[in-house]
C-alpha cells in the first residue's frame, strides 16, 4: 500500500512539473512569435521607405534666386 501511495504522488509531481513546462513552453513561443511578426513588419516598412522616391525638398528663398540667375543665364 506504501509503494501506491509513493507511486501515486510522484505521479502527480511529474504530472504538475510536465503542465507547467507545458504552459511556459507555450507561451514563450507564443512571444517568439509575435516578435518575428513585429521585427518582419519593421523591416518591410524600413525597406519600402528605402525604395520610395521622396518629394525634393521644398526651396528656400536663396535657392530661388540662383535658379533664377542659372534661368537668365
Amino acid at each position: 500500500m506504501q509503494y501506491q501511495t509513493l507511486y501515486r504522488q510522484n505521479e502527480a509531481q511529474g504530472r504538475y512539473v510536465a503542465e507547467t513546462l507545458n504552459f511556459h513552453v507555450t507561451w514563450w513561443s507564443i512571444a517568439q512569435a509575435f516578435v518575428i511578426v513585429i521585427t518582419g513588419l519593421g523591416q518591410i516598412f524600413v525597406l519600402k521607405r528605402f525604395f520610395t522616391d521622396r518629394a525634393p525638398a521644398v526651396a528656400n528663398s536663396n535657392d530661388c534666386s540662383h535658379a533664377r540667375k542659372l534661368l537668365r543665364a
